[in-house]
């Protein structure tokens, strides 16, 4: 029986599959404040190995996150009020980096089409007011960096 048992389970083959993956953190701070206005986060995942790292603190910020393909990285923390940002890497191993950005009234608008397309943001906030729109297709490499 232990025979039949072994050689029953032994003739399939478990299929293994990469899921995506993504971490948000609200602090605790901001989730208990009265004040707290509303907030979006609207995310579309297709594809594998997608990662995801999401901070945010403000109120009314409205951020839209479309990642399709495989091994595509998106790091962003935002901290302010009233930014809408729109984010979509399609293809493969594409990586946004947006940190510590602390902006109000903020627009920006990323296209990261193909693959190995590469953009990070260090520094200071960028120009207030100033809406962003940023296209890359197929290997670009750009990298904005203030206050330094």
């Amino acid at each position: 029986m232990k025979w039949l048992l072994f050689a029953f389970f032994s003739g399939f083959s478990l299929g293994v599959s990469a899921q995506s993956e993504v971490f948000f953190n609200l602090p605790q701070a901001v989730k208990t404040t009265s004040g707290w206005g509303p907030q979006e986060l609207i995310l579309i995942q297709t594809g594998q190995l997608n990662e995801l790292q999401y901070r945010e603190t403000g109120n009314n910020n409205r951020v839209r996150v479309q990642q399709q393909g495989t091994q595509n990285r998106l790091d962003l923390d935002l901290s302010g009020n009233d930014n809408q940002y729109s984010i979509a890497q399609q293809g493969t191993q594409n990586r946004f980096q947006w940190g510590a950005v602390q902006q109000d009234g903020g627009l920006l608008e990323v296209l990261q089409r193909g693959n190995n397309n590469q953009l990070i943001r260090e520094g200071n906030a960028t120009a207030a007011g100033v809406p962003m729109r940023i296209e890359q297709t197929g290997g670009s490499q750009l990298s904005i960096r203030n206050g330094f």
